[in-house]
């Protein structure tokens, strides 16, 4: 009864919250923690009106500098800014935040343990039709193997806003990967962020699902789907993906016979490695990972890119129907 009433709240939640889009809670909080700390420093690589980090430049016109297209400059200037006292926070698309400058990331930002703030924007298939060129989908492998640096990928907009000031907060190296997504939050104001958390939005007693980003809304789906299939799906919202202590997954799988985990990446390296090494190492139970299956995609549609490549509710029921079938045998 209480998984029941948990899912008619939040249901009632969604249907009555304004939708939000979670690069204007970013901006938003930018400004707001802007105005609070005086040595946050904003970059851009002239992409500030795509990235909404307009709002910040005009506000502290003073504390803004675009380095034009030169993504390469943004590790190097930022860790410099760092290393000086301030806090920077750079900004660009997240196949450019990455991997143009990678080396520069590794040698002066995570070798350094550089207080700069990294914000991967448009994650994932967020691009669409600008194609394979744009769409991020190796970044959470490359920065998950650097050392000292923290990976954060918000689910919604309340979630992204207090990233963002715990980010600002901490002192290191952090990457921040954001989508192009919106809908009504799903966590309340008084929700809290912690680091290395897992938040289990349901529970549940014969499959996990563990997603991370704005596909918890797709984990969330597959949990209404199966209410009426009887089957009992938990549902595990994965904010951080490092630091991601063993005993946060463990606590989720010691529940469950199986797992599926669903992001909107190369299912080489990220939330599905990350999972899928803690099973192996802990716990021998099945799991199937979501995930682009190591090829580049197209262009299209973001929506239509995700279905096409087995990021959907259909892909996650058949993945869960496989499992079931296999532990019936």
């Amino acid at each position: 009864m209480s998984v029941w009433l948990n899912w008619m709240r939040l249901k009632m939640r969604l249907e009555m919250a304004k939708a939000e889009d979670i690069p204007t809670a970013f901006s938003e909080a930018l400004v707001e923690i802007g105005a609070r700390y005086s040595g946050v420093v904003v970059l851009n690589a002239d992409l500030a009106d795509s990235c909404k980090t307009e709002a910040f430049c005009d506000a502290f016109p003073e504390r803004a500098f675009d380095l034009g297209v030169a993504e390469q400059s943004l590790p190097t200037f930022a860790a410099g800014l760092a290393l000086v006292g301030k806090i920077p926070v750079y900004n660009t698309f997240a196949v450019f935040a990455v991997h143009r400058g990678y080396d520069m990331i590794r040698q002066s930002v995570a070798y350094n343990r550089a207080n700069v703030k990294i914000i991967g924007h448009a994650a994932g298939q967020s691009m669409g039709y600008a194609g394979p060129s744009h769409h991020t989908l190796e970044d959470l492998a490359a920065m998950r193997a650097l050392p000292n640096m923290v990976i954060l990928c918000p689910s919604d907009a309340e979630e992204t806003r207090q990233m963002v000031w715990w980010m600002v907060e901490y002192d290191g190296p952090v990457y921040m990967r954001l989508t192009r997504a919106s809908g009504p939050p799903f966590h309340p104001p008084d929700y809290e962020f912690k680091l290395g958390y897992t938040e289990c939005l349901f529970d549940g007693s014969d499959v996990s699902v563990y997603a991370t980003g704005d596909l918890v809304r797709l984990a969330l789906q597959v949990q209404e789907y199966y209410k009426t299939e009887g089957v009992s799906v938990q549902v595990v919202n994965v904010p951080t993906l490092k630091p991601l202590p063993p005993e946060e997954i463990l606590r989720h799988a010691s529940k469950t016979y199986a797992a599926i985990t669903i992001e909107d990446h190369n299912v080489i390296g990220g939330l599905g490695s990350a999972v899928a090494e803690i099973y192996a190492e802990h716990m021998q139970k099945p799991l199937k990972r979501l995930g682009i299956r190591d090829t580049f995609t197209e262009s299209d549609d973001c929506d239509v890119l995700r279905e096409t490549y087995g990021i959907s509710l259909d892909s996650a029921i058949e993945a869960i129907h496989t499992l079931l079938d296999n532990h019936l045998e």
